[in-house]
């Protein structure tokens, strides 16, 4: 205690010094606080006020920082100082921003102010400066989960930055569903034709990089550990189990189409009607030449049904719009253009939604003859002669255009894993010896992905449509699991450019928490706080809510818990004292200074 040595700078920038006495406040920082350097400052977010506050941490030994200016969450990056113990008075948002302007609030704003500053040094007394948690060695290698676009962009990415990467695929090849294309829509110039995938070219590099290590036919079949220590089981189609550790894990699993069997009102399941990943196929198989049906005859007539299965209000089928599919017709339009400028080629669509320079490409093909037809399909009849029965919804009366192939646009569905919400019953009841239940629960790990070896479930939270949890504007690639992070389709409905920028983000998030855990910090930097969460097991209360609650088993009971919240919240009786793991440090960055209250309490005192 003797050793340290207290600091409080006051900002008057933001209008602070207009509506606030600042001289007042740094009286109170020294004479109450205790502060030995207070300072006060125009702007001390510039360069000029944070190298003051850096001169006197190299000159005048200070250890502790109290900055009263802004939020906590406000200028991170400017205000780090390493080695340094820091808290912050809110006098900005806090206090600015909530009392009302005018000579009349004057004496409350004044008095709230000083309040804050009184906390904030009262707060600084009582820190201390985290050293971190590293407790075990720390793996900096990053997981990759699926093999297509998404998760070889995340392993390229992971590993030209210097970092190692373990890429598993299920299958016997990279690419995933963007192998199975014969050209992607256009992502670069020109923005007038379809161009190739780039599959086999990436598939090369990621095999002749030696910071990258592929499982080709492997899943996972265990995943358990905390940020820094994952322990992964990889089983191989042999049968082999290879054990891994990793610090964090990126999961770009990609997705399936809709089953077009559940749209026997549009065709599905019937002769000559097929989804967009079925025209692929024919694609491919003509392999530049001539596309034919299923039966071999030539096609001179086609009809793309824009949202089959998608944007559907009536709950039977998906209710999103897989974002996509517009621009997939498009593309596959031109390659009947591409075989024969003659070919029939309608798109019947509801809204066409091409973002970006997709509009170039939407141009391009209609002057190539492609017919957009704005419209809502009612029936396709299949077989020797298709027929697509429509709406005109710019002329408002019924439509029927004869096809030799139909083509519905089905969307997108994640490959997600366990549903959380349709797990915990399942086990539950499972726990509880109903036999039905317990074969219900193994089929349910059969589609799991991660196979986490959490008692919350062993795939990430959902949101209701299968999509990872996370918030895709604020947070994105973030998920419910501290350290795993989701990209690509999984994560929501994208094209390939869309999911190859998704998979950089995640990749670099996956970086920023490998070297977040490395130094003994929280894996959530975003907060501004860099400290560490610990258990204050003097205060328990033996609910056993926060054995099972915990992802990560953070804490453990020596007694047997139940398996689900559902159960912790049934069974509140008291038990045997509950133990730490190694790993409860990598949870969620809470603090481990004093509350507001009890800061309160202190500086009263």
């Amino acid at each position: 205690m003797a050793d340290n040595k207290y600091a409080a700078y006051i900002c008057s920038g933001c209008g602070i010094g207009d509506a606030m006495k600042v001289p007042q406040l740094e009286n109170i920082a020294k004479k109450e606080g205790k502060m030995a350097i207070v300072k006060g400052h125009p702007f001390l977010c510039n360069a000029e006020g944070v190298q003051m506050i850096r001169d006197d941490i190299a000159n005048e030994a200070v250890t502790h920082v109290c900055i009263a200016a802004c939020s906590r969450r406000a200028k991170t990056e400017a205000f780090q100082f390493d080695g340094v113990a820091m808290s912050r008075a809110n006098l900005r948002e806090g206090v600015l921003w909530v009392v009302a302007a005018g000579k009349d609030h004057d004496e409350v704003r004044q008095e709230m102010a000083a309040d804050y500053v009184r906390m904030g040094c009262a707060e600084l007394k009582k820190m201390t400066q985290p050293a971190g948690n590293i407790k075990e060695s720390s793996s900096k290698r990053i997981l990759v989960v699926g093999g297509g676009m998404s998760g070889m962009t995340a392993a390229m990415e992971i590993a030209e930055t210097g970092y190692e990467a373990l890429l598993v695929e299920k299958t016997g090849a990279l690419g995933g569903m963007t192998a199975q294309l014969w050209k992607r829509q256009p992502f670069k110039e020109p923005y007038a034709a379809a161009q190739e995938t780039g599959v086999a070219g990436m598939a090369a590099k990621i095999a002749a990089n030696p910071l990258i290590k592929l499982h080709l036919n492997s899943t996972i079949a265990e995943t358990s550990g905390a940020p820094g220590r994952f322990v992964i089981k990889v089983a191989q189609e042999s049968g082999a189990v290879t054990e891994e550790t990793v610090g964090a894990i990126v999961q770009a699993t990609g997705f399936t189409t809709y089953d077009m069997a559940k749209l026997p009102e549009l065709g599905g399941g019937q002769p000559n009607v097929v989804d967009q990943a079925g025209l692929e196929k024919l694609a491919l198989q003509a392999n530049g030449g001539a596309i034919k049906r299923a039966d071999g005859r030539e096609v001179k007539s086609v009809v793309f049904v824009q949202c089959a299965g998608q944007r559907d209000d009536t709950g039977t089928h998906l209710s999103y719009c897989s974002g996509h599919c517009c621009g997939t017709s498009i593309k596959q339009a031109t390659y009947f253009k591409d075989q024969n400028p003659d070919i029939d080629t309608v798109i019947v669509y509801q809204d066409l939604r091409v973002p970006g320079m997709g509009e170039d490409f939407y141009r391009s093909a209609q002057e190539r003859g492609v017919i957009f037809s704005k419209g809502k399909a009612s029936k396709v009849t299949g077989g020797d002669s298709c027929a697509v029965t429509f709406k005109d919804l710019i002329l408002d009366e019924e439509n029927t255009i004869a096809a030799d192939l139909v083509v519905l646009a089905t969307g997108q569905v994640p490959n997600a894993g366990v549903d959380l919400e349709a797990w915990n019953p399942v086990v539950t009841a499972a726990d509880g010896g109903d036999a039905a239940a317990k074969a219900a629960r193994d089929e349910m790990k059969t589609i799991s992905i991660l196979n986490l070896n959490y008692r919350q479930g062993p795939d990430m939270p959902q949101f209701k449509h299968g999509f990872a949890d996370s918030h895709f504007i604020c947070f994105p690639y973030e998920t419910r699991r501290t350290g795993i992070y989701a990209a690509g389709p999984v994560r929501r409905p994208m094209d390939i450019l869309q999911a190859t920028d998704d998979a950089t983000g995640a990749a670099l998030k996956a970086i920023q928490a490998v070297e977040a855990v490395a130094i003994g910090r929280a894996a959530h930097p975003r907060s501004g706080d860099l400290s560490f969460p610990t258990a204050r097991l003097e205060g328990c209360t033996q609910c056993k809510r926060c054995t099972v609650e915990c992802p990560f088993g953070a804490i453990d009971d020596s007694r047997t818990t139940p398996a689900t919240p559902s159960a912790a919240r049934s069974r509140r009786s008291k038990s045997p004292r509950r133990t730490k793991k190694s790993h409860a440090s990598w949870c969620w960055p809470a603090r481990t200074t004093p509350t507001r209250r009890s800061t309160w309490r202190a500086w009263r005192a």
